[in-house]
């Protein structure tokens, strides 16, 4: 039955205007007829006619009260409620009616909602004309007296209108009606005193000199003017503080909302939490499936965090988002899995987020500490797999200093620099085109062969990669040298470890830099630069000796063809406990031996992937 629709309009609706408009159809045509029976004077015509041009025209310029200019006030009715108390129900019913009418009509509104507003505002006009019908005319009454039926004429007035018009909106938005006419009822406040104070002084002036009424024409309409004004201004803004494309509040909002919350639980000693949310991969949505199928899945998203409950969001740029939640990290981490469940059924792409979430005042002590908080639980969630939300625990995530994230950015600004270094000494030669990602890859395949924990395993492929980084010193003419070089020209070689060793310092990746400065150390000390040996050469800088060797002799050199796999393995074997040390050997023995027959004949690197 809720799918019904009638005129265009779902059932409920229209059977809620139709009986609206069937409590107010008697009352206009008994008002008419009461008015054909009984003809006013020259006087009393005048004065309404007055009255109802002030009101029409009041109708025509009305205030913008809501968001978007959906919500007028127009102080049409001052003049109602004027007329209703000074010269009773009968007037001012159709005045009413036939104003908001003639006012719709030339805004060309839709015929439903012309009828309803004519109801309802033909039912308020008689409502505030109860005082009168009540305790009698307001003829030769005193000012108090006339005083105090206008402000009960504009109270009832003002209050019914509110009722039938959030009945209205609660039956078309699906909306409980206790939740649509009391915040109507608190802003009717305004209203109803402004109606009321610009009314009584309306009707006194008239009583005293109808003349004097003309003095209250200029406030009347400089007010409409200013409200307009002060409406505009503030749609400005809102529009300064809201992203274009989802219509949440944007960073400037979000910054001022978090300066809020934080205020709030000082003075009332409650929690609130703050969720950092980004759109896993985004990127790659955008290059997949277009910019506009990215911007659909923001919208999307930014609606399913404008419904979370007990949370407002916020679009802070791009593809991250923010909500903060009353309540603490827990309560923030059940909302937001809700809201994971919500994006994974969006349908749309293979959507999936990760969130940050921290709390105030139990995890931090202004917004800055927050802010950093959060994004450390962020952090941790996109680099651990993605798609999950984390509560900050200083157990888990460490929050830098402002001084230690700019040394931080400067590092890996720096490391950035020396890898791109490399890849520029390997491209110097065609035949060493990818010999530092090759040893990074050696390298890594020994150290788990090696049982060595998965953070040095990672190291070891840094090193792999790095290791040669030096050479960006020595001249190209050594380095593609097609024969055996000098005495001299070998120990210009040699210094390319201790060159990397100081291109490295200073970055915080030790004991890389240590690895890279000793992986030309022999095991039995005849090695260089220091000519370490046995246990004094770090484990990291003998694993990297062993796979540079294995990769120079498989791998086409200026001076001589690429050997096979099992002649390195021999030359590694020969020199093991001279030059190599044995357990790195064994290692290398072990991969090649795990790879099959294929991969050691064609792509030796393929034994230790």
């Amino acid at each position: 039955m809720n799918g019904t629709l009638i005129c265009g309009m779902p059932a409920r609706l229209f059977a809620y205007i139709s009986a609206t408009t069937v409590l107010a159809v008697p009352a206009i045509f008994l008002s008419f007829a009461v008015i054909a029976l009984h003809p006013p004077s020259i006087d009393t015509a005048a004065g309404v006619a007055l009255f109802f041009l002030l009101a029409l025209l009041a109708d025509l310029q009305p205030m913008p009260m809501g968001e978007g200019g959906k919500a007028d006030v127009s102080i049409t009715n001052v003049f109602t409620i004027t007329v209703a108390v000074l010269y009773g129900w009968r007037y001012a019913v159709p005045m009413a009616a036939i104003s908001v009418a003639a006012s719709m009509i030339v805004g060309r509104r839709p015929p439903a909602r012309i009828i309803f507003n004519v109801a309802t505002h033909a039912l308020a006009a008689l409502a505030a004309s109860l005082p009168v019908i009540v305790w009698g005319s307001s003829d030769s009454v005193g000012a108090g007296r006339l005083t105090a039926y206008i402000l009960c004429g504009a109270f009832l007035g003002v209050t019914t209108n509110v009722l039938l018009v959030s009945g209205a909106i609660s039956i078309a938005e699906g909306i409980r009606y206790r939740d649509v006419v009391r915040p109507g009822l608190r802003r009717s406040g305004f209203v109803f005193m402004m109606m009321g104070v610009l009314a009584a002084l309306a009707a006194n002036l008239w009583v005293l000199h109808p003349w004097l009424l003309s003095l209250l024409a200029g406030p009347l309409f400089t007010l409409t003017l200013y409200q307009r004004s002060l409406y505009h201004s503030h749609l400005a803004t809102k529009d300064a503080r809201t992203d274009n494309l989802t219509s949440l509040g944007n960073h400037r909002a979000y910054q001022a909302a978090l300066r809020g919350y934080i205020a709030d639980a000082e003075r009332e000693t409650t929690e609130f939490s703050l969720c950092i949310v980004d759109v896993d991969d985004f990127k790659r949505i955008n290059d997949t499936y277009g910019h506009q199928v990215g911007d659909d899945v923001l919208v999307a998203l930014a609606e399913i965090l404008r419904s979370a409950r007990n949370g407002e969001a916020f679009r802070c740029g791009g593809d991250e988002f923010a909500v903060l939640f009353d309540g603490d990290g827990t309560f923030a981490f059940e909302r937001i899995t809700d809201i994971q469940e919500a994006v994974a059924g969006l349908g749309l792409t293979p959507v999936t987020i990760s969130v940050g979430i921290a709390s105030y005042p139990g995890q931090a002590d202004d917004a800055d500490g927050l802010q950093r908080m959060a994004d450390g639980a962020l952090y941790w969630s996109k680099h651990h797999g993605k798609n999950r939300s984390f509560v900050y625990s200083p157990k888990v995530v460490r929050i830098h200093s402002a001084k230690e994230l700019e040394w931080e950015t400067e590092r890996v600004a720096r490391l950035r620099a020396a890898k791109n270094i490399v890849r520029f000494v390997d491209a110097k030669d065609p035949s060493t085109a990818n010999h530092s990602e090759t040893v990074s890859a050696l390298a890594a395949a020994i150290a788990a062969e090696m049982g060595l924990d998965e953070n040095t395993v990672d190291q070891l492929a840094l090193g792999g990669l790095l290791h040669d980084i030096g050479k960006i010193g020595i001249p190209d003419s050594l380095l593609q040298a097609p024969r055996a070089l000098t005495a001299v020209e070998f120990e210009a070689i040699k210094a390319h470890p201790g060159l990397g060793y100081s291109l490295l310092e200073g970055l915080g990746i030790a004991p890389i830099d240590e690895w890279i400065l000793h992986h030309h150390e022999n095991w039995d000390g005849s090695g260089y630069p220091d000519g370490l040996a046995g246990e004094d050469i770090p484990l990291g800088a003998r694993v990297i000796r062993v796979a540079d060797a294995f990769e120079a002799m498989t791998a086409n050199r200026p001076y001589r063809a690429a050997q096979p796999v099992e002649y390195a393995l021999n030359e590694l074997r020969a020199n093991a406990g001279t030059q190599f040390d044995r357990a790195a050997v064994a290692a290398v023995e072990a991969c090649v031996a795990n790879a099959s027959p294929v991969d050691r004949r064609e792509a030796p690197i393929l034994a230790f992937a």
